[in-house]
């Protein structure tokens, strides 16, 4: 079999010629009569394709430079099997790669499984929702707390393990690394994700169950260890920590909840055996909820559907219980989240060049919806700079020449809007 080195030339090459394609698709659709907006989504797609590729370009560099493949003791192996009542169905790869190299794959990953556009137009969305800072990168701010002092990292795009190249298994805390490695490989070789994205809170469930069954097995490990052998973990990921404190609350919320919440829904399926986990990872949860609130009735997954826009959006997705929760947690109101029924936000093309943003929020009760107007009216004047009190279908006008608005649907529905056009805002606000 050719070496890593060997193979680079050929896979860059191949990534070359592609976006001399992409280059040449570009130039003809400059030469066809074609109105300026179509074009300019054109342009935008052609440069989106090019800048994965480049991204794709550099994770197959850091693969090329890596350690090889680490060599897995058949001890391990034969824990995670026994620990799940599963066999694996080819033999788990873990890579060894460089601490500087994991980042650009780590980003790679990401923005190959949202598609292209897929991350820009979610930064964009969690900008106008509040979910984000202005000067926030979205992409930038996922990878870094997937690799700041990590020692290891799953790829659920290829369903292999990464492990960098210093790993000794000699040491407790890398062979626990490699348990939790294990673990997401023989899930993803069983149950492995459907091929198209199942929507932002279908994926956020399942990689809460994933993760969060592989951060059991690794807590289960060092609780093992510790009564045998007196051994305690003293090394503290500060430099992890440090990072997490300077994120926004949403990218926080969104880093600690397969760890928090799916690590608790794990454990409570590994304590009713391995045919109740299973049969969780067979049927798995389609909602936050579904991990928030186990035992409450489940939400019917985008039941809820947002109004007609003129143009195709850019994104049409739901933020579930959790996106709810992190927007109201700064206001420690996050309590509310707990009513929710099902949500749906749109980014569309508004104006000549810009983008407004609607969503739609379904909750269980007329009191709950009373709460979160009051919650998003002073959310939404926050977001525009403004210091006068907003009252339910006030346009507010932003300092960047926003308008943001809430509005009452029906007793238990709320619609909050940012968009760069007084009439759009004035469109959707009259429901």
């Amino acid at each position: 079999m050719p070496s890593p080195q060997t193979v680079l030339p050929w896979l860059l090459g191949g990534t070359l010629g592609a976006a001399g394609i992409l280059q040449g698709l570009h130039w003809k659709a400059t030469l066809a009569p074609a109105n300026p907006k179509e074009l300019e989504n054109q342009l935008r797609s052609v440069g989106e394709q090019i800048e994965m590729l480049r991204r794709e370009n550099e994770s197959l560099r850091s693969l090329a430079q890596g350690g090889g493949e680490l060599s897995v003791p058949r001890e391990f192996i034969d824990r995670t099997e026994k620990n799940f009542g599963l066999r694996f169905l080819s033999s788990p790869v873990i890579h060894r790669i460089a601490r500087e190299e994991l980042r650009d794959r780590i980003a790679a990953a990401i923005e190959s499984r949202m598609g292209p556009s897929g991350i820009e137009d979610r930064q964009r969305s969690y900008q106008l929702i509040g979910w984000l800072r202005p000067d926030d990168h979205l992409l930038t701010q996922l990878t870094a707390v997937r690799s700041v002092g990590a020692s290891g990292w799953f790829d659920d795009v290829t369903g292999e393990g990464w492990m960098l190249d210093r790993a000794d298994l000699k040491n407790i805390p890398d062979q626990a690394t490699l348990i939790g490695l294990l673990a997401r490989v023989l899930f993803h070789q069983h149950f492995p994700p459907t091929p198209a994205h199942p929507g932002d809170d279908a994926a956020r469930a399942r990689e809460a169950l994933h993760q969060g069954t592989a951060a059991a097995a690794e807590a289960r490990f060092y609780a093992e260890k510790a009564r045998n052998s007196g051994f305690i973990p003293m090394k503290k990921n500060t430099e992890f920590k440090q990072l997490l404190a300077s994120l926004p609350p949403f990218v926080q919320g969104l880093t600690r909840f397969p760890q928090l919440e799916g690590k608790g829904f794990a454990d409570s399926l590994y304590l009713q055996g391995n045919e109740k986990l299973q049969d969780a990872f067979r049927n798995p949860p389609q909602t936050t909820r579904a991990i928030i609130s186990p035992d409450q009735p489940a939400a019917a997954p985008g039941a809820l559907e947002a109004p007609a826009t003129a143009e195709e959006p850019f994104l049409n997705e739901s933020a579930g219980q959790l996106g709810l929760r992190l927007w109201l947690q700064p206001l420690g109101e996050a309590d509310i989240a707990d009513n929710w029924k099902g949500d749906r936000y749109l980014l569309f093309p508004d104006g000549d060049s810009s983008t407004a943003i609607i969503w739609d929020i379904e909750l269980a009760s007329a009191e709950a919806t009373d709460r979160l107007q009051a919650c998003a009216l002073q959310l939404a004047a926050a977001l525009a700079e403004s210091k006068q009190h907003a009252a339910v279908g006030d346009i507010i006008p932003s300092p960047g020449k926003r308008h943001l608005a809430v509005v009452r649907v029906t007793p238990t529905r709320l619609r909050f809007l940012n968009t760069a056009e007084a009439s759009t805002t004035a469109r959707f606000g009259n429901p």
